[in-house]
């Protein structure tokens, strides 16, 4: 238990002490104030979710259509070269196992989760097609 004394004489000193602390805060270096900030960045990146990404985010909700539609997972899905690439970069970013093959047909197969990418030059650059069973 504390006395009436010590209880207003800590009073006394947490109000002289938290007037000193505001004119510190005031006083601040700016350098500071931007260690801070970068601090708090890179907090945000580690933070972040590495394994979602807007291309990963599509491929698994063309998984999830074909499974609600066939209950089971597609064996390929049809992309064009930048989301290829974007895969491959995800792979090596998140220490994922990269295979990559080549088809009876000739083109270029990555598996990806349950199922394979296949990469098609007559597909835009940009598209992730529907999936699909060979």
């Amino acid at each position: 238990m504390l006395s009436r004394r010590e209880l207003i004489a800590a009073g006394a000193g947490m109000h002289m002490a938290g007037g000193g602390a505001a004119a510190a805060q005031s006083e601040r270096d700016p350098r500071i104030d931007r260690l801070i900030s970068e601090v708090q960045d890179i907090r945000g990146v580690l933070n972040a979710n590495p394994v979602s990404t807007p291309t990963v985010t599509t491929l698994r909700e063309r998984q999830r259509m074909f499974w609600r539609i066939n209950q089971r997972f597609p064996e390929c899905i049809d992309v064009g070269i930048r989301p290829w690439e974007a895969m491959q970069d995800w792979h090596i970013r998140n220490l994922r196992p990269l295979n990559i093959n080549r088809a009876g047909d000739g083109r270029w197969q990555m598996d990806f989760i349950m199922s394979v990418l296949v990469l098609k030059h007559e597909l835009p650059e940009n598209e992730i097609g529907q999936p699909y069973d060979r």
